[in-house]
Formats: structure tokens, sequence, C-alpha cells
């Protein structure tokens, strides 16, 4: 027998999903953004993946920080301290190693299968907007 569930109860599990999904793609989001526009400090990613994302991803500076060490330790990327002309105190900035190009290309073709095939599986009357996946 089914049990109904409230609407609190749906909400939390909603609510759930969607961060940890949020929080997979944070990686993936962030090396192809210091790739894109590298070199990048941690607060400008933070910044950039707000705007980009329009508010839905709103990574929390521990978040940012401990997915550039994982990536760091990773080897996809590098760190250095510089400074900007006028913008106040050194930086730590990074880059995308030889590596972590070819990490974020291969992982890019997979995000776009994933995409299409979760495109696939939802359905227009849910109230979907139509995705548009470019590539391949």
């Amino acid at each position: 027998m089914l049990r109904k569930q409230g609407r609190g109860e749906v909400d939390k599990i909603v609510s759930k999903l969607l961060r940890d999904l949020k929080t997979g793609v944070y990686a993936i989001v962030m090396l192809n953004l210091i790739l894109r526009e590298g070199p990048i400090h941690g607060y400008g990613l933070r910044i950039r993946i707000n705007a980009l994302s329009k508010g839905m991803l709103n990574p929390s500076e521990g978040t940012v920080y401990e997915t550039l060490k994982n990536l760091e330790k990773a080897g996809l990327i590098k760190s250095f301290w510089g400074t900007a002309p006028g913008r106040g105190p050194p930086r730590k900035y990074y880059v995308v190693t030889d590596l972590g190009r070819e990490v974020i290309s291969l992982v890019n073709e997979g995000v776009i299968a994933l995409l299409r095939l979760i495109e696939s599986v939802v359905s227009p009357e849910e109230g979907r907007a139509a995705v548009s996946v470019k590539g391949g």
C-alpha cells in the first residue's frame, strides 16, 4: 500500500536530490570555467558560477575551495599567487593543467551524453522546457 507523502516531506526529498546533483556538477563547472576564463581565483569562480546559472548554483566558499583543493590534488589544475593591478592583496589563482584539459574533454562528452539521456526520459508533460544540447 502506498503512503501519501506530506508536502513538506516531498519538498525535503526534492531539495536533497537537487542538492546532490548540484554537488556533483560543481567540479565539472569549475574545471570548464577555469579552462575558459582562467587564470581565475576562487571568489571569481563563485561569482561566475552564480551569474552564469542565474542563481541556480550558489556554492558556498567552503564548497568552492574544497573542490579546488580536490582538483589540484588530482593534478587537473595548478595554482599560483598573483595580484591584479589595483585589486588589493595577492590571491591564489588557478589554471588547468594538460591532464585537466584531457580529462575535461572526456568528461564533457559524458555530460552531453547524460544530458541527452535525461532529455529523453523527462517528459514535456512534466512542465519542462525543451533542452538544447550542443555537440555530437
